[in-house]
């Protein structure tokens, strides 16, 4: 690795620490900078602004949530296990990374179009892991799916729509801690419920 894009990655996982403990609003370059002995000036040659560095930080965290996920499900022996260690993992990370989650919201219209972008990867990215875990429970003899495609969505879908609900009921537009929590439990039943039906009958 060239010695520009270490310091770029010092930056970055320097603000992710910052971004996850006091959120966007409450970190500032300078405190940056100071945590890895870093002059302004340098920051600022790798980053315009403080919201870029906050697009590349969100970027990064995705990356090893990514790997994180990857390598999680991978060890799993069963279909119905991969997926409950998805959520459980996916919980995990929301609760460590909540504040620079939180933040996203906050700062709405300001929001840079390539976030969005990115949270739609983050989507595309939960599709494509949760597809693979029922087909590998077709080709197991663990699920019985005519259709994994449709049997992804159909679970994508009824998980935002426990998402939906939660806030919808407490009139937020972001969950807090509590909600997290609620909408973890609700999502764990759910997903029993319905890859217990998935499952091929002895």
């Amino acid at each position: 690795m060239e010695n520009q894009d270490k310091k770029r990655i010092l930056i970055i996982e320097a603000a992710l620490k910052r971004f996850a403990h006091y959120g966007l609003s409450k970190t500032t370059m300078t405190e940056i900078a100071k945590d890895i002995s870093f002059s302004k000036a340098l920051l600022y040659y790798y980053f315009p602004d403080k919201l870029s560095l906050y697009v590349s930080a969100i970027e990064h965290l995705m990356q090893i949530i990514s790997r994180d996920l990857v390598k999680s499900v991978d060890k799993t022996k069963t279909a119905t296990e991969g997926v409950l260690k998805l959520l459980q993992k996916r919980q995990a990370f929301i609760q460590k990374y909540y504040n620079i989650l939180e933040s996203s919201q906050i700062i709405g219209n300001e929001l840079p179009d390539n976030l969005a972008e990115k949270f739609h990867k983050a989507r595309t990215f939960e599709f494509i892991i949760i597809g693979s875990l029922f087909s590998r429970g077709v080709t197991n003899k663990e699920f019985a799916i005519s259709d994994t495609k449709l049997a992804t969505e159909i679970f994508i879908d009824a998980l935002s729509g426990i998402h939906f609900n939660i806030l919808s009921k407490d009139k937020s537009m972001f969950p807090g801690k509590e909600q997290f929590k609620q909408i973890f439990l609700k999502e764990k039943m759910f997903a029993d419920i319905f890859l217990n039906g998935l499952k091929i009958k002895q």
